[in-house]
């Protein structure tokens, strides 16, 4: 029964992802244009070619949530965190807030930011801890009390919306909702919290969530400091924020639109994609253009996007660029995308156990979503760092005679 309950929690935000899809379709089908990046572009995709496409968009939600579950170790447990790792978190936590609001640091759509010469080093060392990355490790941990993981939530929450973004709002529900379910009863100081009561708070915010959806995106536009605009609440939920949680426009726009994207491939470097997944991990030190898939898919949509935005494709437009490229570079390109994915998983079992599988599930969800390679290898370096970090902290906090 908790092995079942497990993969119910395990499956959930692929649940709602794929949700997303069918939503879109109906949305697509019903006001006769597509959604998200492509808001307002008229359809020309027979109801059932959309319907058909919302089902194949959700296979790599079925695919992530499989080698998730069958790769995370069931024997592992969660490691103590020391007080000065908890510490080391919160301060970092808080120096990132305080740079994005003084110096602009992370902020999104916004120019390169600029910090006195002397904090650069120091600027630099905390970009290399991921705020997201460690905030999961402290929410999802058995060993952190509840009042801290609601701090280091709440501050993760602040960072986001001060740097102009609302996807780690989501991030943020998802791991509260894991951490809920999976063993926030002695945490509570209650005798008993049941999952139904649990199910309906979070179904209370997260309908809170949605009705005050547009409000939300409006504070995030004017914190990027473009142009606000009121939105239809319909319009807003299902052409722009289900949009935004879907891939299925995206796909639909690659497949219409395939032979374009056939005739200028050779603009894409043959391994585009294994280059921008280890971008992150020689940073600055070598210097490679790379033409990203997402990048040539935005510049094959819009010519005037290049250097402004990028359009999110999903997993399966960012394969089939490859596949155009050659068969054996996709085959090349999904290996490494499993191999991120079991990774991810591993290390981030190694923090939590067996329930590092929610907080890998959370961070590569996203991946999916995006189709940005980078996304599926980041969570790595990131786990890598704080790992490293965690064991020089472990060592100096160990009593001198556990060392000698």
């Amino acid at each position: 029964m908790i092995k079942r309950f497990s993969r119910f929690l395990l499956f959930a935000p692929c649940a709602v992802f794929i949700a997303c899809n069918f939503l879109s379709a109906y949305y697509i089908t019903t006001a006769g244009i597509y959604n998200g990046d492509f808001q307002g572009i008229p359809l020309v995709h027979s109801y059932f070619e959309v319907w058909g496409y919302a089902c194949i968009a959700s296979i790599p939600y079925l695919i992530l949530y499989y080698i998730i579950s069958r790769v995370a170790p069931i024997n592992a447990t969660p490691i103590i965190l020391p007080k000065l790792f908890v510490l080391f978190v919160l301060t970092i936590l808080v120096l990132s807030l305080v740079l994005t609001l003084t110096y602009g640091v992370g902020m999104m759509a916004q120019g390169i930011y600029s910090t006195p010469a002397p904090l650069k080093p120091f600027v630099v060392l905390i970009n290399r801890i991921d705020p997201v990355v460690i905030a999961g490790i402290l929410i999802l941990s058995p060993y952190v009390k509840f009042r801290t993981a609601m701090l280091v939530a709440g501050l993760l929450l602040l960072i986001t919306l001060f740097r102009g973004s609302l996807q780690y709002v989501l991030f943020t529900l998802l791991v509260c909702f894991y951490r809920f379910m999976s063993h926030e009863k002695r945490a509570l100081k209650a005798k008993e919290t049941s999952k139904l009561t649990t199910y309906t708070l979070f179904f209370i915010f997260t309908a809170l969530l949605i009705n005050f959806a547009p409000e939300l995106y409006e504070l995030r536009e004017s914190i990027r400091g473009l142009e606000t605009r009121n939105y239809d609440f319909y319009e807003f939920i299902f052409g722009k924020l289900v949009g935004r949680l879907s891939n299925l426009s995206a796909l639909l726009m690659f497949e219409g639109r395939y032979d374009l994207f056939y005739q200028r491939i050779d603009e894409l470097q043959p391994f585009a994609y294994l280059l921008d997944c280890l971008k992150y991990f020689w940073g600055s030190f070598i210097k490679t253009p790379v033409m990203a898939h997402y990048v040539y898919y935005t510049s094959i949509l819009d010519v005037n996007a290049f250097g402004f935005y990028a359009m999110q494709t999903g997993v399966l437009p960012a394969m089939g660029l490859s596949w155009m490229k050659s068969p054996i570079i996709m085959v090349f390109d999904i290996a490494i995308t499993g191999l991120s994915i079991f990774y991810t998983v591993r290390l981030s079992t190694f923090f939590l156990g067996y329930s590092g599988k929610y907080l890998a599930m959370s961070l590569l969800i996203f991946a999916v979503l995006s189709g940005a390679p980078s996304q599926f290898s980041l969570p790595i370096f990131h786990l890598a760092v704080v790992m490293a970090v965690f064991s020089i902290i472990k060592y100096f906090a160990m009593p001198s005679r556990k060392r000698s």
